[in-house]
């Protein structure tokens, strides 16, 4: 049977008003902060009445929080946002010896935070302890599960992008996309995703001000991976395996043998690349900064293997920015220019290299950017159901 004329008029006003909505939510993240209604019409270009009724009946729902003016000056407007306690994600880095849980409202703000060392391998054991930090951080902001509407997990390894495989050392232990996928969406309301970390902590630089959008991101720590960001965008390869630099083969400059990457250059094994074995990173670092020639000299032989591993990806991809996370970022000056001198030395010349601002929780950051993103897209998307899922409402 034929739609009515009135059938079709009110589609296409229900059409339009799923629209006007979208617009009116999209507007509010790129603003990034509570709106007033003036700022969220010029923002859509649509008018005042159709924002405010917009603005009501999200806040009806729910959705919306009133936030007080801002000056004095006149009558200054109530300022519109996404109610933190109403939506929120979780980011998850699963590091192999330390795990950190985040949750965090729409707009990336962290609302609450744990954090474990372990030495346990990746599999049933760690799931079972992300869940349980889930909850904790749940408890701790009286949310109920159902409030958080994504995730995201950090996983070391090759993360296959389409099935969700995951290739790890077998030090690490064993699990797959979907394992985790499956057993942490059990503790929220919605789906979660898995991503590497490296190219997690890429994504996160890519949100640093200075940074040019084509970039080679390090992770460095007692593992090592590489982000590489081409045009604002993280490239994976076809098999998720772009920036796996843990697994070259290479002399270890100490005994000889042909080993991986990974166990050649450690963050803590820098002393002994360097011919100081008896001092600490931090020390040898430290001393570097002071001016000690022979502490610097030892600190450019140690970077000399990592660097002779990145200097042909930054030549063969034209790369003139590498930024480096993980808990070594802490270091200053000293670092940045032993490993610029050394990536020189093998050809990689005129190489901007940064500190992460993040430092060990750049993987983190980058988890919960990806969670937040993911957040949105289920808000716009849920923003065309009749009945909109809440925190208090399973959905």
């Amino acid at each position: 049977m034929s739609p009515t004329p009135i059938e079709d008029q009110a589609r296409g006003t229900g059409r339009l008003r799923l629209m006007n909505t979208r617009h009116v939510l999209w507007a509010l993240r790129h603003v990034g902060r509570p709106a007033r209604i003036v700022e969220l019409t010029e923002l859509t270009s649509l008018t005042r009445p159709t924002v405010a009724q917009i603005i009501a009946a999200l806040e009806g729902r729910g959705w919306l929080q009133r936030y007080e003016p801002i000056g004095a000056a006149g009558r200054p407007a109530v300022r519109y946002g996404i109610a933190p306690s109403t939506f929120a994600v979780f980011g998850a880095d699963a590091g192999g010896h330390r795990a950190v849980v985040e949750i965090a409202s729409l707009d990336g703000e962290t609302q609450a935070r744990r954090e474990r060392w372990h030495e346990q391998p990746l599999g049933e054991r760690m799931l079972d302890l992300l869940g349980t930090m889930v909850h904790e951080c749940l408890d701790e902001l009286g949310l109920p599960p159902t409030a958080v509407v994504t995730g995201t997990v950090a996983s070391p390894g090759i993360v296959e992008p389409r099935s969700g495989q995951i290739t790890l050392r077998s030090s690490l232990g064993r699990w797959n996309g979907a394992q985790v996928a499956t057993a942490l969406s059990g503790h929220i309301g919605g789906a979660v995703a898995v991503d590497n970390d490296a190219n997690l902590a890429a994504r996160a630089m890519c949100t640093v001000d200075d940074v040019p959008q084509t970039f080679l991101g390090l992770q460095w720590g007692q593992r090592i991976g590489a982000g590489i960001v081409l045009n604002g965008q993280v490239y994976r390869g076809r098999t998720g395996a772009a920036g796996e630099l843990g697994s070259l083969l290479l002399p270890d400059p100490v005994t000889g043998e042909i080993r991986q990457l990974e166990e050649v250059v450690p963050a803590s094994r820098l002393p002994l690349l360097g011919g100081a074995p008896d001092v600490s990173t931090e020390e040898l670092i430290a001393r570097a900064e002071a001016g000690d020639d022979r502490s610097a000299e030892a600190l450019r032989r140690g970077v000399d293997p990592l660097a002779a591993a990145i200097a042909p990806i930054c030549v063969g991809l034209d790369l003139h920015t590498v930024t480096i996370s993980g808990a070594i970022a802490r270091s200053g000056p000293a670092l940045i220019a032993a490993f610029v001198e050394r990536l020189a030395a093998h050809g990689a010349v005129d190489v901007d290299c940064r500190l992460s601002p993040f430092l060990e929780d750049t993987v983190l950051r980058g988890a919960v950017g990806d969670a937040v993103d993911a957040g949105w897209e289920w808000l716009l998307e849920e923003s065309g159901s009749q009945e909109p899922a809440s925190a208090n409402q399973p959905s």
